[in-house]
């Protein structure tokens, strides 16, 4: 695939999706609010423009997103019919879909990672967006395509969901802008905050117990970590019951410059979700790991070898990180 010297912007993105029919969307595994979010609005505005449209996801819709208008189209299974353009959202490199995953087709890329591979035939890197939600928007002001409330309640979840519910640094006057502009358009945002963040299991309610109960402080309080075991999963009901934010609740804690919480793997190593207030990059630590991300949050997985030479290679990095920064 080709990668051009210079990005697309978001009226490229219109041109392209306007010149192909049978247009497949794609996004990473354990999908979040801004992936899912970005797909259904994408996925409903073609559909009104009469094109034929998929949306595909390795791993099954979390519970918590399961209100999303269109959720039902995002599928585990790829459709029946080839398509001429594969458009990956909110994914840094192809493999974030699937490890076997192979695109058809010309492939179009919209992430707004500033670790992203440039994969694709086309790609729409904006590292200033909030959410791939708020690139989407971009992208449907060029098609011409109306902001019902069943796109901005989409749109708003990925927007709301990727800044913490406009908490994290990403947050910016661009970004309350759009979610004045997707409440105008019919999204609810209370409704959407209670089905995200208020609407827990006994299990998830468990899980934050466990993962809070394995905290660690170090580095004079500027390191956080915590973990969660497969035995701590087994007696919270299985790794669904996992809520969002966990990681996020580590950062929280006063003092703490970066946090990462591991998730034992079943099949041998770890996942490790890293977050951060600005100091230290998560991403530039996530990337010597094999993963990726932003500066405030990125992610990493270390998988099929034991999980504590893991955890222990992975801290001592975040150690070495936390000890250059200056005292106080």
């Amino acid at each position: 695939m080709s990668n051009p010297a210079a990005d697309a912007t978001a009226r490229d993105v219109a041109l392209e999706l306007r010149a192909h029919e049978r247009i497949l969307i794609v996004s990473h595994a354990r999908p979040d609010g801004d992936c899912l979010g970005s797909a259904t609005a994408l996925l409903a505005a073609l559909r009104s423009l009469g094109k034929t449209v998929a949306a595909y996801n390795t791993s099954p819709v979390p519970r918590i997103l399961a209100f999303l208008p269109e959720i039902d189209s995002v599928s585990t299974e790829l459709p029946a019919w080839a398509p001429d353009l594969t458009v990956f959202v909110d994914c840094g490199g192809i493999d974030r879909v699937g490890e076997n995953f192979v695109p058809q087709g010309r492939v179009l890329n919209i992430d707004h990672h500033a670790t992203n591979d440039r994969f694709g035939d086309m790609n729409y890197i904006d590292v200033g967006a909030a959410a791939v939600g708020d690139q989407v928007r971009e992208i449907l002001r060029e098609l011409g395509v109306e902001l019902t409330p069943t796109i901005a309640t989409s749109l708003y979840t990925a927007l709301a969901t990727d800044t913490g519910c406009f908490r994290y640094a990403n947050t910016s006057a661009r970004a309350f802008k759009l979610a004045a502009e997707l409440a105008d358009a019919g999204a609810k945002p209370a409704y959407i905050s209670q089905q995200v963040y208020e609407s827990r299991t006994p299990g998830e309610v468990m899980l934050t117990a466990r993962c809070l109960s394995s905290l660690h402080l170090e580095s004079a309080g500027r390191l956080a970590w915590a973990e969660l075991r497969n035995s701590d999963f087994a007696k919270a009901g299985g790794r669904d019951n996992e809520p969002e934010g966990l990681s996020s609740e580590l950062r929280a804690i006063d003092g703490v410059e970066i946090s990462v919480l591991f998730h034992e793997l079943e099949e041998g190593g770890l996942r490790g979700s890293l977050r951060g207030k600005g100091n230290v990059s998560c991403s530039a630590l996530a990337e010597q790991l094999g993963g990726g991300g932003h500066v405030a949050a990125a992610g990493f997985a270390l998988k099929g070898v034991e999980y504590e030479p893991a955890r222990d290679k992975a801290l001592d990095l975040l150690r070495t990180a936390v000890g250059k920064l200056s005292p106080g």
